[in-house]
């Protein structure tokens, strides 16, 4: 196979997925609390910055080995830092301001409950007063049990998700946060808070993954406002420019490569 070739195509496939993740970005800019996406690549020069790294400490196990030309998607990645605040003075929606995660009680088609975890605060109150997502799954309370609120009467929520009725408190919002901890490239034990034991799991929630390690919140409730989203337009679309002109130059490369083989095949291949 012709190096050049496979590493055009490398590069492709992997702007390709570039362009999904900002897309689905892009398509998601009006939705409520919603974090964006990124994804990361690995290059060669990646593995010889590492390689040379590796030969100054024994506990890399990451060898250079055979040279591998090209790019490869590693994977994505959720940015959860804050979005801004919208006011809607409507008491069933709620922003969170900090770390920390609304917990809900998520049922699928085939009729499994487990509990799921978003950040959008859209919420509303059926006729038994039970509060819920805009899907109608339950927003549970600290016990892991639904939040009840009478709907005759008007509440207010604290900062900590408390709720109050006729300056009662009659339930309190459940929240959870994570981290995931484990050893960086030398071995040494780090802990991430960027939620890398979480991942999408489609309407705006979050599932939680083997390696999620709960933690206390640190967060602030906000009532009669919504988060919105991290994305920013601006930046995507700048992304989305430069990522289809690599794409493109990819495109190039393939093109010219297969005129040379083509010349070689056709003319020189030929005898006089």
């Amino acid at each position: 196979m012709v190096k050049g070739l496979y590493t055009a195509y490398t590069g492709m496939v992997n702007e390709q997925n570039r362009m999904d993740v900002l897309t689905n970005n892009l398509a998601n800019f009006n939705t409520t609390g919603f974090k964006k996406e990124g994804s990361v690549a690995s290059a060669f020069s990646d593995k010889l910055a590492l390689r040379i790294k590796d030969e100054a400490d024994a506990k890399l196990r990451d060898r250079l080995g055979i040279v591998n030309l090209g790019v490869k998607t590693s994977g994505t990645y959720i940015d959860f830092s804050q979005g801004g605040l919208k006011n809607t003075d409507l008491p069933t929606d709620l922003a969170i301001q900090g770390k920390g995660f609304f917990n809900i009680e998520y049922t699928d088609h085939a009729g499994n409950t487990t509990v799921m975890y978003t950040r959008d605060g859209n919420f509303a109150i059926t006729q038994n007063g039970e509060l819920t997502t805009q899907d109608g799954d339950f927003v549970l309370d600290r016990n892991g049990g639904h939040v009840i609120i009478d709907p005759n009467q008007e509440f207010a929520v604290t900062v900590d998700g408390s709720i109050f009725q006729n300056g009662q408190l009659v339930d309190s919002i459940g929240f959870t946060d994570f981290e995931q901890a484990g050893p960086d490239l030398e071995g040494n034990s780090v802990v991430d808070h960027y939620y890398g034991s979480l991942e999408h799991y489609g309407e705006n929630l979050y599932r939680r993954t083997d390696n999620a390690v709960e933690v206390e919140p640190q967060l602030t409730v906000v009532q009669g406002y919504l988060e919105q989203s991290n994305v920013s337009t601006v930046d995507e679309m700048v992304q989305m420019i430069a990522t289809q002109r690599q794409y493109e130059a990819n495109q190039k490369v393939i093109t010219t490569i297969d005129e040379t083989l083509d010349i070689a095949v056709q003319q020189l291949g030929r005898l006089q």
